[in-house]
């Protein structure tokens, strides 16, 4: 009886070894066909993963090239706002003063018909000084006062290289203060009468975010997607689409 059950277990055993050598090309083949499939979907991943890596490079890039441009640009406003308000008043006051003496007082021998006309009222400050000046207002959150300030360069100094400057500032402000409908005319005229501004993408989207803000969606879904025409790549256009994707 024991010989049998030793026989027994010996032939079960040989049967259970011919099973496992059996099933081991199979799982083999099996695993050597799921590697195959799984290292393209892995070199896949990795080049993606690269991709996203480059795109994440130059987005911290980009953002701190802002970063800087922005606090050199506070900077400078700093630097120049301080003395605004009395470049202001002197350049208001001498345009009135001058124009009085001209009409009150005709030289001598002269009629209303050929009055000497005055000559140009020459601002005794800089344009850059009162640009400066006016934008350290804006610095220090006097936003009414800086509205008054920027509008007053632009009367004094209507040549000045930094008129667009003025305006878009102007625009930023009363972006600030919720009077969207007087920021969305600012941005609007400097998108018409300078197309080629340095800043005119900022310019565009903050038009287009205010006119969607303002139930204007058809303009200012359109407005938006010039920026992503006209510089795909730019940071701009990036934010573009981001407004575009909450209205989708």
């Amino acid at each position: 009886m024991r010989l049998l059950q030793t026989a027994g277990a010996a032939v079960v055993m040989t049967a259970a070894s011919f099973v496992s050598h059996a099933q081991e090309p199979v799982n083999g083949e099996s695993l050597r066909q799921a590697q195959g499939e799984l290292l393209p979907q892995i070199g896949q991943l990795r080049q993606e993963t690269q991709a996203l890596r480059g795109l994440m490079e130059e987005l911290s890039y980009q953002l701190g090239q802002m970063s800087s441009d922005q606090k050199t640009r506070y900077l400078d406003l700093d630097q120049r706002l301080g003395e605004l308000v009395r470049i202001q008043k002197e350049a208001v006051a001498a345009v009135p003063a001058q124009g009085s003496t001209t009409v009150s007082d005709p030289p001598q021998g002269a009629t209303a018909g050929n009055a000497v006309a005055s000559p140009p009222v020459t601002p005794e400050v800089s344009d850059q000084d009162a640009y400066n000046a006016a934008f350290q207002l804006i610095r220090e959150r006097q936003f009414e006062e800086a509205l008054a300030a920027m509008e007053s360069f632009i009367e004094v100094y209507p040549n000045s290289d930094l008129v667009l400057d003025a305006r878009f500032w102007r625009g930023q402000v009363f972006d600030v203060l919720g009077r969207d409908e007087e920021a969305i005319e600012a941005f609007k005229s400097i998108t018409l009468a300078a197309p080629e501004y340095r800043r005119i993408l900022q310019v565009k989207v903050k038009l287009g975010k205010l006119l969607l803000k303002n139930q204007d969606v058809m303009n200012g879904r359109k407005i938006l997607q010039e920026v992503i025409t006209q510089a795909p790549e730019s940071v701009e256009a990036g934010l573009a689409s981001r407004e575009l994707e909450k209205i989708n």
